[in-house]
C-alpha cells in the first residue's frame, strides 16, 4: 500500500470511528430521532502533510463499505481549505468533530470539547519536534545564512511555518514567504529529507519523528545532514468534538478511540504506516504548543503595529 494512500486511511479511520458515536445524540435541528442517518466530520485538506482529497475518498469507501455498512450509519468527510470556514460550520453545528493542525485547534478551541482532545500516537512519544535541518558540507551555523537560498517544506506543515518564522522574526528577518529564494512544497514530509539530502534543496522543515526514522534506514543521512533548529515539544495533530454534544456520548467516543487498537482490523490498518494508537491528551501535554502559538500571535501584533508587511507562508494566526 504506498505511503499517502495508508497516511489517508489512518485519517478516515480515525473520523469514521468517531462517527459511530459523535451522532448517536441530536445536535440542535440537524438530528431528529435516536440514530441519525449521516455524521459530518471536518478536516483541514493537508493536516496530515501527505493526504490529499482524492486519497481520502479512495480510504472513506474501502472503510465505509466495512464499518459503517455494519450500523447502518452513513458518515461524511467534509475537507477545508479555508479553516476559517471550518469555524463557521463548527459553529453553526454542521460539524461533528474536526480532524486538525494544533495551531488550527487553539483558533476554534471554543467551540470544541477541551476536556477530551485526542491525537495519533506515531511513536512512543507523544510530542514531536519541528526540525531545520541543512547538508553538513555547507557549513552553515547561523539562520541568517540562509538568506535567498531554496528550503523544502511540506505541504500543510502549518505548525511548522509557525515555528520557522517565529524563529526569523526573532533575528529581526523577513518570514518565510520573503526570506527564502524559493520554497519547495512537497507532498510527503520524507520528501523534504531527501530532496535535502540529494542537494535539490539547501535545508528542510521536517520533524524529529520523521528525521530519526530516516537515519535510522539510511546511515548516510546522519553523516551527511544536521539540525540546526529544534523547536520545543509539540502535538502536530488533534482530534476533538463539537462541545454541544452530550458529555456522555463524547466520553463514550474517548473510551472508543482508545480502545480502537484492540480491533483486530483496526491495528492492522494502523500498523501499516507505524502508527501505534490514538490517546486521549491532557491539557498540559499542549502547553509548549500554546505558548508557541501565543508567542507567533504576539510578534503578528507587533509587526502590525509597525506596519511591516512580511506575509506569512501558512496564513493569518488570528
Amino acid at each position: 500500500m504506498n505511503t499517502r494512500f495508508s497516511i489517508a486511511c489512518l485519517m478516515c479511520c480515525c473520523l469514521l470511528l468517531l462517527s459511530t458515536h459523535a451522532g448517536t445524540t441530536p445536535l440542535s435541528e440537524r438530528y431528529q430521532g435516536d440514530i441519525p442517518d449521516i455524521g459530518y466530520f471536518g478536516r483541514m485538506e493537508k493536516v496530515l502533510y501527505s493526504a490529499d482529497a482524492k486519497d481520502t475518498t479512495i480510504a472513506t469507501n474501502v472503510l465505509i463499505k466495512e464499518i459503517f455498512g455494519q450500523i447502518g450509519m452513513k458518515s461524511e468527510i467534509k475537507l477545508y481549505v479555508d479553516v476559517e470556514k471550518l469555524k463557521q460550520d463548527l459553529s453553526n453545528n454542521y460539524i461533528d468533530a474536526v480532524f486538525i493542525d494544533i495551531f488550527d485547534y487553539f483558533k476554534m478551541e471554543h467551540l470544541l470539547n477541551t476536556d477530551y482532545i485526542h491525537t495519533v500516537l506515531f511513536s512512543p512519544n507523544i510530542h514531536q519536534k519541528i526540525l531545520l535541518i541543512t547538508r553538513k558540507k555547507d557549513h552553515i551555523s547561523k539562520v541568517e545564512e540562509l538568506r535567498g537560498k531554496s528550503i523544502s517544506i511540506p505541504s500543510g506543515h502549518f505548525h511548522g511555518n509557525y515555528y520557522l518564522d517565529i524563529e526569523l522574526l526573532k533575528r529581526g528577518l523577513p518570514q518565510s514567504a520573503n526570506f527564502f529564494a524559493h520554497i519547495e512544497e512537497v507532498n510527503d514530509i520524507n520528501t523534504a529529507v531527501i530532496d535535502l539530502f540529494f542537494g535539490k534543496t539547501d535545508c528542510a522543515l521536517v520533524t524529529d519523528v520523521t528525521y530519526e526514522l530516516a537515519a535510522e534506514l539510511n546511515k548516510q543521512i546522519p553523516k551527511n545532514l544536521e539540525i540546526l533548529l529544534s523547536s520545543v515539544n509539540i502535538v502536530p495533530q488533534i482530534i476533538a468534538m463539537n462541545k454541544n454534544i452530550p458529555i456522555s456520548i463524547t466520553q463514550e467516543v474517548s473510551s472508543h478511540l482508545t480502545k480502537a487498537n484492540e480491533n483486530p482490523r483496526i491495528k492492522n490498518l494502523l500498523s501499516l504506516f507505524q502508527a501505534k494508537k490514538f490517546v486521549k491528551l491532557k491539557k498540559s501535554q499542549i502547553l509548549e504548543s500554546r505558548r508557541l502559538f501565543s508567542e507567533y500571535q504576539a510578534m503578528m501584533k507587533l509587526l502590525g503595529s509597525r506596519k511591516h508587511d512580511y506575509p506569512s507562508s501558512s496564513g493569518d494566526a488570528n
